[in-house]
């Protein structure tokens, strides 16, 4: 498996992949996922987006926000079909081993506070809630890992 920084011409697969692995959340939240409908021209322009891919197949995505101070993961998905293989595991390695090599000492992410699952996925990889947020149609559980 091959990883490497998206570009534009990346946008349709994007958004396609975020679409299959980010719509089967909606039916528990209740409301749109916020990657799912993120304009990834935009993305691509103001974060760092990797590509995992297997024979030309785009089997993950990961997005990466990058500022003073701060890093957070700010999407994570593996499509449907290569789900079971690791690479959600691979891709979290790969952002913290990148918030290192910025000179961050932690990562941060954040989700919908229904989706206990990936709440608990993240906390058995080192993540700990560091508080709830309240937005007008939905309630987030953000996450931090020191990187120590």
């Amino acid at each position: 498996m091959a990883l490497r920084r998206a570009s534009p011409d990346d946008v349709p697969a994007i958004a396609a992949l975020k679409d299959a692995a980010y719509r089967p959340n909606e039916s528990i939240i209740g409301v749109p996922s916020l990657p799912r409908i993120a304009d990834y021209g935009e993305v691509i322009a103001t974060h760092e987006v990797w590509l995992a891919e297997t024979g030309g197949a785009l089997d993950g995505a990961l997005v990466l926000e990058d500022k003073p101070g701060a890093f957070t993961l700010w999407s994570i998905a593996v499509a449907p079909a290569a789900a079971g293989r690791g690479i959600g595991a691979m891709l979290m390695r790969f952002a913290e081993d990148r918030a290192r090599e910025l000179g961050h000492q932690a990562i941060h992410l954040y989700t919908h506070e229904k989706l206990v699952e990936r709440v608990g996925w993240y906390q058995r990889l080192g993540y700990a809630i560091t508080h709830h947020q309240d937005l007008p149609d939905r309630r987030l559980v953000h996450l931090r890992k020191n990187l120590g």
